[in-house]
């Protein structure tokens, strides 16, 4: 019991934390149960067809909303504080999130500094794929790590904004996109700008690391995911999985949190 829940939060910090040189992948946040239901799931959102052209055109910009940004920030304290109401108000959401797990990710993850939000356009009117940029401060260690992590900040009715991550699977009890998305977000990793984000970040990631070498060996003690940017969520379903179950955690190749 002791080693799955470790195990679970060691997920959580691999989810969060942009770790791996920089190539073309979204860690996505779907432990599909067997090999047939990922070569499934990928096919489903390669038919999507996403207009190149659309995406390059819509530019990437730096901290443009204050409302995203105030949610973010809001985020980030959540996570900091591990304070699952604030979460909950944060995912819109009434499920469940496993109180134990995040109070263990926090004490890992310390805090978050130099936040930077990059935003394109979403899929609905008022809403935003958000490239987080933070600095971590990881729990014994002085040299804080880059760090870029996707969300996807949808609005309701209202105006209010909140994080959208996907549809619940009873299946799997995860979170996942519908193939429109998870098409969208790959053609995002091919643009330009995105790319020059990611190759910054990873350029610091790298500095950071050869400066500290209790960051570096941090970092390479790690099961490496294959990207410098992750899709960002919190493990929520509070069971006791077996180590197999918690690694088929999809790679899609995309090029991506938490």
């Amino acid at each position: 019991m002791k080693t799955n829940r470790s195990k679970t939060i060691l997920v959580i910090i691999l989810s969060l934390i942009a770790i791996a040189a920089i190539v073309a992948a979204i860690v996505m946040s779907v432990r599909n149960k067997s090999e047939d239901k990922q070569a499934a799931v990928a096919q489903t959102a390669e038919s999507v067809v996403i207009d190149e052209d659309e995406v390059s055109k819509d530019r990437l910009l730096e901290d443009k909303y204050p409302e995203v940004n105030d949610l973010i920030k809001r985020y980030r304290e959540a996570l900091t504080n591990g304070d699952v109401d604030a979460l909950k108000e944060i995912y819109n959401t009434t499920d469940n999130i496993s109180n134990d797990v995040l109070a263990s990710t926090s004490k890992i993850i310390e805090g978050y500094s130099n936040t930077v939000c990059y935003t394109k356009k979403g899929l609905e009117d008022n809403s935003y794929f958000v490239f987080i940029y933070d600095d971590l401060k990881i729990s014994g260690i002085n040299t804080p790590a880059p760090n870029l992590t996707i969300v996807y900040v949808k609005s309701e009715a209202d105006g209010t904004y909140y994080i959208y991550r996907g549809e619940r699977s009873a299946a799997t009890s995860t979170y996942e996109y519908d193939a429109e998305t998870t098409a969208y977000i790959k053609q995002l990793y091919q643009d330009e700008e995105v790319k020059d984000l990611m190759a910054t970040v990873y350029q610091a990631k790298e500095a950071a690391c050869a400066k500290d070498e209790a960051l570096r060996n941090f970092i390479d003690g790690l099961a490496s995911p294959s990207s410098d940017v992750t899709e960002e969520t919190v493990e929520e379903t509070g069971t006791d999985e077996t180590a197999e179950d918690q690694s088929e955690e999809t790679e899609s190749e995309t090029e991506e949190a938490i």
